[in-house]
């Protein structure tokens, strides 16, 4: 596999990815701001950019540069590549008219969950979530569904780099915790969350399995706290859940799966990249 350090690596190209990742973050930047959130000099910055509204991709204007629609074809790609994203889709839609619910098809990015499909419900109201949004993997529902089931040397790679931050009151912030919650959650096979990424909302969460039965994504609920408790939402909503995972089960691609061991994003190469021109 390539890496900043051997010639199969593409170090400007990797610096292109960043800027646009960098840009994903708000509407409008500048040179000056790209350079502070990817440590990329200016220079490098101004030249990606200006590659990017060459080629379509961005376009400047009086208050700085911002992404185009052109720019969707990247991800899109990734979603269309194969025919179980439109089985998915449907799955998810079924789903959320059955339960009332905002659903999510999660996967596990670096040291973060992400969604690859969501469709929302108007009762969660507190969450600005959508596709491509990405929840810190230790204290969402999907996270936990995702790592409780991985190996041995992957869960204690993440649990050693991870840094658990009290998002809310109710956070689990300790590592020994995190490794019961997440015990729990392989025996039952069933992740529940509540109150620990927002104080409002838990969350519901099932894996997704692949053809080797490996566990490669996660089918996830939202609801609002103050409605529903554990037991009634594993009542009402846990078995809707696991029939949704299993129709997509034997049918997620492989790759959705973690590629390689969890890693924070924001390192690797852009920490080589940064040091020259």
């Amino acid at each position: 596999m390539a890496n900043p350090d051997n010639e199969g690596f593409i170090r400007s190209f990797a610096r292109g990815l960043a800027v646009i990742e960098a840009m994903g973050q708000s509407a409008t930047h500048t040179v000056a701001s790209v350079s502070a959130a990817t440590g990329l000099p200016r220079t490098v910055v101004r030249r990606v950019l200006l590659t990017l509204c060459e080629l379509g991709f961005a376009t400047a204007g009086d208050k700085g540069f911002r992404l185009t629609p052109k720019i969707l074809n990247l991800g899109l790609t990734y979603l269309t590549s194969l025919p179980f994203w439109g089985h998915a889709q449907r799955t998810l839609e079924h789903l959320c008219m059955e339960i009332g619910e905002s659903c999510a098809l999660a996967v596990f990015d670096g040291d973060e969950v992400v969604f690859v499909l969501r469709i929302p419900s108007p009762k969660i109201m507190s969450l600005r979530l959508g596709m491509g949004s990405r929840l810190p993997a230790y204290a969402t529902a999907p996270g936990r569904a995702l790592l409780a089931f991985q190996n041995a040397e992957f869960l204690r790679h993440y649990v050693d780099h991870a840094e658990l931050v009290a998002l809310t009151p109710s956070t689990v912030v300790s590592k020994e915790a995190l490794l019961e919650e997440l015990q729990g959650v392989a025996r039952s096979g069933y992740a529940w969350v509540d109150g620990e990424f927002d104080p409002h909302v838990c969350g519901l969460a099932v894996p997704v399995r692949d053809e080797e039965r490996n566990v490669v994504a996660a089918l996830s609920a939202n609801l609002l706290s103050a409605e529903v408790s554990r037991e009634q939402a594993v009542k009402k909503i846990l078995p809707a859940l696991r029939v949704a995972a299993e129709q997509l089960s034997g049918l997620a691609p492989a790759f959705l799966g973690p590629a390689g061991l969890p890693y924070p994003r924001g390192n690797g190469a852009l920490v080589h990249a940064a040091s020259d021109d």
